[in-house]
């Protein structure tokens, strides 16, 4: 890769960026899928957490 300005080497600079991003993404959305059940990462229902423990304080506002 020939850069011929500054500019050149920040757009590459800024792929560079997106590729991690992109791949930081899908490796949590990766490990999230297999931590968790589909039921639990889909809920909907509010002031209901499943993954709060017997223990956990949950405040309300």
């Amino acid at each position: 890769m020939q850069f011929r300005d500054g500019w050149d080497f920040l757009q590459a600079a800024a792929w560079l960026v997106s590729l991690a991003l992109l791949a930081w993404m899908l490796w949590d959305a990766i490990r999230v899928s297999q931590q968790y059940s589909e039921d639990i990462l889909t809920s909907s229902q509010e002031g209901v957490d499943e993954l709060a423990g017997p223990n956990d304080v949950v405040h309300k506002a």
